[in-house]
């Protein structure tokens, strides 16, 4: 049996301990018995003692003896302090255990300690076990706090609440409690803050103050933020002006500008700043002054801004509109934009000359304009937006923001103007004078896009910046009919951005600025579509201000239709002619968050493009980061939600790759699938060589192949595979090209 290694002994077996006045003290000796250096170590314990790591009651010297040898002694020195018990008075047991680390033994000495009744204050501790608290205005948010009475004498304790306004205190911000000698009580403050208006967003500091009959105070501090909520409503008491306000019958050369009335309603708890930025399609023809500059938006207030627009008149002609859109931007965008967050502003411009004084010099002056502005070449005047190959690939038709569609022929390596269509005398589109060669038709507006009709390629339909959609003959030009959304007040300057065709040409999906797609249909071929279109507010679907449709397009099989726009999400439309909700159809949504970060409001998908006759629903999608994306839409997951109307789209792109530093916008498929054609801000039309499995043939050209190159921005590209494959650009230069890969 071994042998003993450790012995101790007591000073004392019986202890006085008073709290408050001077500590009690006792020696433990420790022997080592053993053959060996050991050094010991001490713990005590009290039976029922408060257990808490921030609460001693002892002290130990030393704490930690150091090694002796054989048959040596260490003494302990241990300082009561404190008493083991809070609020006890009376005889405890202290247990006191003498161990080392080198041996596997200990010893254990009993000390009876004797607790009387101090005389001190009581002394009381408050705990937040929650110091930071968030709430919405009209909310309530519970504040529960914690006193402990840590004294041996019974005390009435006051809790008040302060530092926030008392109205925001349920019932009452002051409570009374009787809390026994080391008891614990535990008391909830709620807190509910008024309206938006009296609750703006930020920190309120609080102290929670705790006052005894017989002792001294204490207190503790937290913090309750009101988060933020409502929103800045944006209205314009008149959106439609005029230079000069009033005509006159003769020349007014001084006034020169529009003073609109811009409204702000703050129906937020934000005090805000707000800028007012200009721009839109005519910006750069004017020049602004806001008064104030920065608005200062208080709450539950109306702030108004004048925007005056100043713009050169021109002497003579019949008048032009300006159309702007006044933006907003708020200093504090934790609750996003103002509702709306743009308004679009007209300015109908006069001339400085009145008509009836035109009339005599219109047509030498108009001959006077064309030979000034004569181009070399025919071209369009401004921007092409749009370009398409008719159906058998022998002509192409373009559109442009000169309000003009030009019919092409197509040569062995370039487009000519078609002999088959002259305008006749000096057309003018747009106030600018046009070239009559290959001039098929002046629309009423800025063309957005066009598309042949599938059954009848005589016939295209074009999409204007005003929101209309006319259909027009091929070669003649004539207008057939227009297609605008009467029921809707809001469809008037609603810009057409895309269209596209069924496969039987009796239905026409458009895509619109305002975040809307409209569906019209005919019952044949040989008949007029519809007046009356079923629409869908994909804006107010996805809950997203300011969404637009900036591309849509068809599956192959005529069932799936794909929209797409800013914020990086396309959304799936199950299509079939059928339907039978048409209020409420059902749409599926894929954001590209999780592919690209930089995803917001000015982030866009631009194009859209699917692999002609494939069963599998081979999408392409390119965006304004410049990345080009390859999806299966069979492979998509959609993940239904019966509670809402919008369900989740989980797509797993089959490629991504960089085209581009900056936007590509638009994309087209050969018939095979095996190329994929982009064009883009960087002016390049780019040639991606696929595989059988559509992923990017990294070996054949990783890069792509560059096939055009200008300064200008490239806005549209179309793809027809005719005697060889044949591309057609048309780009912010002005120019229609023909492309052709061997």
């Amino acid at each position: 049996m071994e042998k003993n290694g450790i012995s101790a002994s007591l000073s004392t077996e019986n202890l006085t301990f008073r709290p408050g006045d001077t500590p009690a003290s006792f020696e433990v000796t420790v022997n080592n018995d053993s053959d060996r250096f050991v050094n010991f170590q001490i713990e005590i314990t009290a039976a029922g003692e408060t257990r808490n790591p921030g609460y001693r009651w002892y002290g130990l010297q030393p704490e930690v003896a150091a090694a002796k040898p054989p048959g040596s002694s260490t003494i302990f020195q241990v300082l009561i302090f404190n008493t083991p018990i809070v609020g006890f008075v009376g005889t405890v047991n202290l247990m006191v255990k003498i161990f080392s680390p080198q041996l596997a033994q200990q010893c254990r000495l009993v000390l009876r300690l004797k607790i009387e009744r101090d005389n001190r204050p009581t002394h009381l501790s408050l705990e937040l076990p929650v110091r930071e608290f968030q709430v919405y205005p009209r909310n309530s948010v519970d504040i529960p706090v914690r006193v402990r009475n840590l004294s041996q004498q019974p005390t009435n304790v006051v809790l008040r609440f302060t530092g926030v306004d008392p109205s925001w205190v349920t019932n009452s911000a002051e409570r009374r409690l009787a809390v026994e000698p080391g008891g614990l009580a535990e008391v909830t403050f709620q807190c509910q803050p008024p309206s938006v208006v009296q609750a703006p967003s930020q920190n309120y500091p609080f102290v929670i103050e705790a006052v005894s009959n017989n002792g001294y105070p204490t207190s503790i501090q937290g913090n309750i933020e009101v988060l933020p909520v409502g929103f800045v409503e944006f209205s314009v008491t008149e959106k439609q002006l005029k230079i000069p306000n009033k005509s006159a019958w003769l020349p007014d050369w001084k006034t020169n500008t529009a003073a609109f009335e811009l409204l702000f309603k703050n129906a937020s708890n934000l005090n805000q700043q707000l800028d007012v930025q200009v721009q839109g399609r005519d910006e750069r023809k004017c020049s602004f002054k806001k008064l104030p500059e920065i608005a200062n938006l208080n709450l539950g207030e109306t702030t108004k801004v004048i925007l005056d627009v100043k713009t050169k008149r021109p002497w003579v002609g019949i008048g032009k509109t300006l159309l702007l859109e006044a933006k907003s931007e708020l200093s504090d965008q934790r609750l996003g934009s103002t509702d709306p967050a743009t308004q679009t502003l007209e300015v109908r411009v006069l001339p400085i000359i009145p008509l009836w004084l035109q009339l005599a010099a219109i047509a030498a002056l108009a001959a006077l304009i064309a030979w000034i502005i004569q181009p070399r070449g025919v071209m369009h005047t401004r921007s092409v937006n749009s370009v398409r190959f008719s159906g058998i690939g022998l002509s192409v038709v373009s559109g442009s923001d000169d309000c003009t569609l030009r019919l092409w022929s197509i040569g062995s390596d370039r487009l000519d103007p078609d002999d088959r269509v002259t305008y006749t005398g000096q057309p003018l589109a747009c106030d600018k004078a046009q070239q009559p060669k290959g001039l098929m038709a002046i629309t009423d507006d800025a063309v957005e896009v066009l598309r042949f009709m599938p059954l009848e390629n005589n016939r295209v339909a074009v999409g204007l910046d005003n929101g209309v959609i006319e259909l027009r003959d091929v070669p003649s030009g004539a207008k057939i009919s227009q297609l605008q959304d009467f029921k809707d007040p809001k469809a008037k300057g609603d810009r057409v951005f895309d269209l596209a065709f069924t496969p039987n040409s009796l239905n026409l999906f458009s895509g619109y600025g305002s975040g809307k797609v409209r569906l019209w249909s005919r019952p044949t071929s040989n008949t007029d579509f519809l007046p009356e279109p079923q629409a869908i507010d994909v804006q107010s679907r996805l809950k997203l201000s300011g969404f637009q449709v900036r591309a849509l397009t068809l599956s192959p099989d005529a069932t799936t239709v794909v929209i797409a726009g800013n914020f990086k999400r396309f959304i799936l439309w199950q299509w079939n002619q059928n339907q039978t909700n048409k209020q409420f159809p059902d749409l599926s949504v894929q954001n590209l968050e999780k592919f690209d970060e930089r995803v917001g409001r000015e982030d866009y998908i631009w194009a859209l493009a699917f692999v002609p006759n494939s069963a599998e629903k081979i999408l392409a999608t390119s965006d304004s980061a410049g990345y080009i994306t390859i999806w299966n839409l069979n492979r998509c997951q959609i993940l239904k939600n019966p509670q809402v109307q919008l369900n989740e789209l989980n797509c797993q792109p089959l490629d991504r790759w960089s085209a581009s530093k900056t936007s590509v916008r638009s994309l087209a498929f050969s018939e095979d699938g095996n190329l994929l054609v982009s064009g883009g801000d960087d002016g390049r039309v780019v040639v991606w060589y696929l595989t059988p499995e559509h992923l990017l043939d990294k070996a054949k050209a990783a890069e792509g192949q560059t096939i055009y190159q200008t300064s200008k921005k490239i806005n549209s590209i179309d793809l027809k595979t005719n005697q060889g494959t044949m591309i057609v650009s048309g780009s912010e230069d002005f120019q229609v090209k023909l492309h052709r890969i061997k």
